[in-house]
């Protein structure tokens, strides 16, 4: 079996989801993790699956990219197994006035703290700017790295706000 990463983007539609996954289970491909947003009006979805090859897979979905509405790509990927949490789950917030650079701002005071983005969204709504980040950082690391990114936050006129993230119930 092969492990695939998807992605599939377009003007959004109902039943785009329920087109993939249809698309894949008739294939026997287990879909394992996935993402799925709208943006602007765009569909977004990336998803890691198990099953055939990858040229199969890119046949299959060509019915759905037929019409230039979607782009489909398939992947192969090495599987990583399970590893464990490299660090300690926290979550960034920052909202403020839209500006240039404030996704690269703060994410460069995370990375330099040893901290990982596992997960990241943005808004806009009006001129109201919302980031919202899942990060793992190094075990202690959170109050300076609270202290960095208020700074950060206090140059780019926006405020930010680091807490522990609750745990996944499963």
């Amino acid at each position: 079996m092969n492990e695939l990463a998807i992605t599939v983007i377009g003007r959004d539609r109902p039943g785009i989801v329920a087109d993939v996954a249809e698309v894949l289970a008739r294939l026997g491909a287990n879909l394992t993790d996935s993402t799925m947003t709208r943006l602007r009006g765009h569909f977004a979805m990336t998803l890691i699956c198990v099953g055939p090859a990858a040229a199969e897979v890119e046949a299959a979905l060509a019915t759905l990219t037929a019409d230039g509405q979607l782009l489909a790509t398939v992947r192969e990927v090495t599987p990583d197994g399970e590893t464990a949490p490299a660090g300690e789950p926290y979550v960034v917030a920052v909202h403020g006035a839209d500006r240039m650079g404030i996704v690269a701002a703060m994410t460069r005071v995370l990375t330099e703290a040893g901290g990982n983005v596992t997960d990241l969204s943005t808004r806009l709504v009006g001129s109201l700017y919302v980031v919202v980040a899942e990060v793992e950082l190094p075990p202690g690391a959170a109050e300076s790295l609270a202290a960095r990114l208020s700074e950060a936050a206090t140059n780019l006129g926006v405020d930010v706000t680091l807490r522990p993230a609750e745990p996944d119930l499963l």
